[in-house]
Order: C-alpha cells, then structure tokens, then sequence
C-alpha cells in the first residue's frame, strides 16, 4: 500500500517538471543562437537584433516574461510594450502584460529544443527568426536552424 501511495504521488510530480517552460514570471534576454545579436526593442515600437551591453538601454533588451494559463508567454519590455507576431512581421505595441490579459498575436510559446529556445507565436504558429545583420521576423516554418534558436 505505501508503495502504491509513493509512486502516484511521484507521478504527478514528475509530470509537472517535465513541462516547464523557459521561465517563470521574471525578467530575461533572448540572445540569437547564430548571429549572437539580442532581441531589443525602442520605444517605437521597432524590434531588431542588436549587441547588448549591461547597464546600457537595459529596457531594450531585457523583457519581462509573463506566463499565462494556455502555457504561452508575454514578453514585454520596460516601456510597457508587448512582443507581437503580425504573420512575417515582428513589432511591439501597448499593451496589459499581466497575466491572461493580452491578445493571441502578443503571447509566445517558449519551447526548449535540443539547440535553443524556439519562440513560436500563439496566433499564426510562426517562428521567431534572425536574418543574422539585425532584421527580425517570423517564419512560417520551423527549419530547425540556430537562425530560429534563442538562449
């Protein structure tokens, strides 16, 4: 009997961490796997790939993850903007970053690959891509390149 009690309560446990995604609630920088360029946003709205330098325009590069109850994210910025995924196109607008709060084009899948994270958009299920000088946009498809990956 304690046997049986041990192992269903193991169970839901491991499940549970074998889910997770990239983070929990909290501040991150998503560093191409390729070019090497951070994800960085201006308070326009413009989003491009650009070296980062701690304590230099911290709320361009940094983005506040916020999960939400289907398991995607929303990456907001320090000027209060959300990451959107408009099909090829990639911007950010206003937005209410808490939790459940934001449209579908704003929330993004974290998904942890062998070679990087994979931000996949929970509207079009485009992919988060780096053209490798700078230029960011979604891909249609997932080519499983270190252009599509993130750390």
């Amino acid at each position: 009997m304690a046997k049986a009690l041990l192992v269903a309560t193991a169970v839901p446990a491991l499940l549970v961490s074998t889910s997770a995604a990239a983070s929990a609630d909290g501040w991150v920088t998503w560093k191409n796997q390729k070019s090497g360029l951070y994800l960085t946003a201006d308070s326009s709205g413009g989003v491009k790939g650009d070296w980062a330098m701690p304590g230099v325009n911290e709320t361009g590069y940094q983005w506040y993850d916020t999960s939400n109850s289907d398991g995607s994210y929303n990456e907001s910025n320090g000027w209060g903007m959300c990451l959107v995924g408009y099909y090829r196109q990639v911007y950010t607008e206003g937005c209410n970053s808490r939790r459940d709060q934001t449209n579908w084009w704003q929330r993004w899948y974290e998904i942890s690959t062998s070679s990087g994270w994979k931000l996949k958009n929970r509207q079009t299920g485009w992919i988060l891509d780096d053209e490798g000088h700078g230029g960011i946009y979604a891909n249609s498809g997932d080519y499983n390149n270190s252009n599509q990956r993130w750390k």
